[in-house]
């Protein structure tokens, strides 16, 4: 099956128009925060000084812009030096760390060699603390140090950063790193890398200071001015606008990224987070499919030394590309996804987070796949999948206008809350229980034509959703419940209130076709043709199939 799984991926790679990479990639050629919602990716952090060893490391075109060349007359040096350049910006540290340590033995007098190594070894917005890095970071800082008197001031500045950042302590200097390199790129505001190293210092150091018009936002944005294919500035910048709430500000570069770097499997999916936040479900999932396709092509071609942290990565950019497809009603990238998630990480040694994320695997069987496979599917071994098989099995059953049948589902998750196994749903799984029963039961009420207790239902589904589940990007539940909320409301005729839910819900899901869809009844019926007809239109234009087929008991 994972074979035939990933063939699936390829295909849609075309068909869903992914301009980020063919299916093959070109590697062998060429209250809580924001920010820790929606900024960084939701991953395991590794531990990668105990990964195994792997084979020789591998030059590999397609990894984006470096933008730094290495203090070597030895080409290759230089070559393996602008490499690990490249994973830095492309969030692969691991491998960056084996193409710092082969320039250096290519060229054991390379100042900036060494430091691309304390560099690499560095804690990043993804992995931190990476207190078990410091020693050999601090080790390759002051080796550089030793080697930095011929080095250019720009050079240096670099050398001294990374000598403060790993200077003498139980942990790195993430503040005192911030500071001096914000320093430098006041000296030296025309120097591409410096600004792009000191945005990362600080958004690495003190999130919760990334605020709208911050240094680290000026600072991004004038290097992309300058330099608008800078890789490693786009996909910081990326990062830094979600966490702000202003995706649109990196679309421009975001619809670049994959061409720029269509081996980096990593900046490939970056562009999703963008899309994803302003709606235009279609290419996020696109990104994702084509990065999974290139993390693929780059696993065949470098054989890259596995780890949890790349484990993650892959099963990130999955989860994203099922959930992207979801809301647009594509089922079939959805399912193909799907099988090829459950295909690699759905086995009895997952763990919670594996389960978690494969909670869209089960969504997509249940809204888009065989209701009588749906059905039979078997039970599952533990808490989380138990739960996740009801709901997948509850939407198949509401696609068949059971509602009684619908009803017993939720009641079954309801039984999973309170009994042996509600421990081990955990503090994700707890929450995600209680939005998936109540999504049910609202189901059923809309299928017997109860549009007070759907409402009911589905408020306290939305609460629950709005208080919990917005730790990931994407959610962790598949979408907006405040919409169905609306379908109840317009069920009941109260059409004011549902635009009034509608609109709410589109400030935060923005363009989700069912949403504007049921937005266009509301104001039908409001009197409001010329909105409608607009609405409507939209979601016409979102939807992978016929929207207007859709019943409000599905929305």
């Amino acid at each position: 099956m994972a074979r035939a799984a990933s063939r699936k991926i390829a295909l849609l790679a075309a068909a869903l128009g992914a301009t980020a990479l063919s299916a093959e990639g070109t590697g062998d050629s060429a209250r809580r925060d924001p920010r820790l919602d929606s900024g960084s990716c939701s991953l395991p952090v590794a531990d990668e000084s105990k990964r195994p060893a792997g084979g020789a490391p591998v030059l590999v075109d397609g990894l984006g812009f470096a933008g730094l060349e290495a203090d070597s007359a030895n080409r290759e040096a230089r070559a393996w030096f602008a490499q690990g350049v490249r994973l830095i910006y492309a969030f692969d540290e691991a491998e960056a760390i084996r193409a710092f340590r082969k320039a250096q033995q290519l060229d054991p007098n390379c100042a900036l060699c060494f430091f691309g190594e304390a560099w690499a070894r560095g804690p990043t917005i993804n992995l931190q603390p990476r207190t078990e890095e410091l020693g050999p970071a601090r080790a390759a800082a002051r080796r550089a140090v030793a080697l930095a008197q011929p080095l250019s001031a720009r050079d240096r500045a670099l050398v001294e950063g990374m000598a403060i950042r790993t200077r003498a302590g139980a942990a790195f200097s993430n503040a005192a790193y911030a500071d001096y390199m914000e320093a430098a790129a006041r000296r030296l505001p025309g120097d591409d890398t410096i600004a792009i190293m000191a945005a990362d210092a600080r958004m690495v150091a003190s999130p919760r200071r990334i605020r709208p018009g911050s240094l680290s936002q000026r600072l991004l944005e004038r290097v992309l001015r300058r330099s608008p294919d800078h890789g490693g500035a786009i996909h910081y910048y990326i990062h830094l606008t979600d966490w702000i709430d202003r995706q649109e500000l990196a679309v421009p570069y975001a619809d670049r990224l994959g061409k720029i770097a269509p081996a980096a499997s990593h900046l490939v999916h970056m562009p999703s987070h963008s899309y994803y936040g302003v709606g235009r479900y279609r290419d996020a999932a696109a990104v994702n499919v084509a990065a999974v396709a290139a993390d693929r092509s780059f696993d065949r071609r470098v054989r890259p030394p596995p780890s949890d942290y790349r484990t993650g990565l892959l099963r990130h950019n999955m989860h994203f590309a099922i959930e992207s497809a979801l809301i647009r009603g594509d089922g079939a990238t959805a399912l193909a996804v799907s099988d090829q998630y459950r295909d690699a990480f759905l086995d009895r040694r997952a763990g919670a987070g594996a389960r978690l994320l494969g909670s869209a695997t089960y969504y997509a069987r249940g809204l888009h796949g065989d209701i009588d496979a749906a059905l039979a599917m078997a039970e599952p071994d533990n808490a989380i999948e138990k739960v996740l098989r009801r709901y997948a099995r509850g939407e198949a059953l509401a696609r068949r206008g059971e509602a009684a049948a619908v009803r017993a589902e939720a009641a079954a998750i309801a039984a999973l809350r309170r009994g042996s196994d509600a421990p081990s749903l955990g503090p994700a799984g707890t929450p995600l229980a209680a939005v998936l029963q109540q999504v049910l039961e609202g189901r059923a009420a809309m299928l017997a034509g109860d549009a007070a207790a759907a409402q009911a239902a589905y408020r306290a589904a939305m609460d629950a959703q709005l208080a919990s589940l917005r730790g990931s990007d994407p959610p962790l539940f598949w979408y907006s419940v405040r919409r169905s909320l609306a379908a109840a409301l317009l069920a009941a005729g109260d059409a004011r209130g549902a635009r009034e839910q509608l609109r709410a819900s589109l400030r935060h899901w923005p363009n989700d076709p069912l949403a504007l869809y049921a937005l266009s009844l509301a104001e039908r019926r409001l009197g409001k043709a010329r909105d409608a007809d607009r609405d409507l239109a939209l979601a016409r234009a979102g939807w992978a199939g016929d929207v207007t087929a859709v019943p409000l008991a599905r929305i």
